[in-house]
């Protein structure tokens, strides 16, 4: 928390401020939780809400510094998290209406909320409904520091700003990013409509497990398993994809709990095509932009392959 403070003092400070970024990236709410002795019991009921409870008044003394510097009305805050809650950590963890958590293919896994505060340019108590990916916070934040609400739409701008300071040795691809995101500040300033349309589900092995189009979701693979069992276990590739309609479904639950849902599937089966489709085209784009690194994970059948490649014939 010094840190942060500090920084922010410090860009403010400077005879000619620029713009600055911050990302606090707290270890609350991640387990293992430890508290503090003085915060034990501030909530009145466990050591979970206890820490929330601090973790509340983290965020408070950024805000209070923001107010403190007369920089708060000029200054965008966001508020978020970077996945679903890991239920079977509870009570040492979060809990969502949503199905599944983190490591699924289900909603739980990717819905987050988001808090945004930008005094005099997004209305107070706004509710979106939209679709926010955090792939779009860049190009948003950058339209932002900038003045220019209408630019960065989506990636061209963004990679010509990367170029002004590529280094003459591009063997790092930095130079080469390609960032599906969309700039959303038109949108949060209630100019224009939302951009993003579709969302793409990967899960932790970078498997492409689903996708989003407006309200219509179809799942290519699933995750089954409950607990930690869902990090042990496999997911379940689909030959036929299920659907979804998130607006009427939100919690996914149809294909589980009703007596109608495979009727309904097959009148909607059309719909796999311009799924289908649109992912054929998204993983066109890795041919000229490819992925910077692939995925951490223990493969041994990959690593007894690799020996073997190795080995004298």
């Amino acid at each position: 928390m010094w840190l942060k403070k500090t920084f922010i003092q410090n860009a403010v400070n400077q005879e000619t401020p620029d713009p600055f970024f911050v990302w606090f990236n707290s270890t609350r709410m991640h387990f293992y939780t430890h508290i503090k002795d003085e915060v034990k019991g501030i909530s009145g009921q466990d050591f979970y809400n206890d820490a929330m409870v601090e973790h509340d008044g983290h965020v408070g003394q950024l805000l209070k510094l923001l107010d403190d510097l007369h920089i708060a009305n000029d200054t965008i805050v966001i508020y978020t998290t970077d996945n679903g809650p890991h239920n079977n950590q509870w009570p040492d963890g979060g809990l969502t209406p949503f199905r599944g958590e983190k490591n699924t293919n289900w909603e739980g896994a990717y819905r987050v909320p988001a808090l945004v505060r930008w005094p005099g340019h997004i209305p107070p108590g706004t509710v979106s409904h939209e679709i926010f990916s955090h792939l779009d916070w860049v190009p948003t934040l950058m339209a932002a520091a900038t003045g220019d609400y209408s630019n960065f739409d989506r990636r061209a701008d963004f990679k010509d700003l990367l170029k002004q300071d590529c280094p003459a040795d591009e063997s790092t691809n930095l130079c080469e990013t390609y960032l599906d995101g969309y700039n959303q500040l038109p949108y949060l300033i209630g100019k224009e409509p939302a951009q993003r349309k579709e969302f793409i589900y990967f899960n932790d092995d970078a498997q492409l497990v689903g996708v989003r189009l407006d309200d219509w979701k179809v799942v290519f693979a699933e995750q089954l398993s409950h607990g930690f069992d869902v990090w042990r276990d496999p997911f379940v590739k689909l030959r036929l994809g299920k659907i979804f309609n998130l607006r009427r479904d939100p919690y996914e639950r149809a294909d589980t709990d009703s007596n109608n849902y495979n009727e309904w599937w097959s009148r909607r089966a059309y719909f796999l095509l311009p799924a289908n489709t649109f992912v054929k085209k998204f993983l066109g784009t890795f041919e000229q932009y490819p992925p910077s690194q692939r995925p951490f994970k223990v493969d041994l059948d990959k690593m007894v392959d690799d020996i073997i490649d190795k080995l004298p014939e």
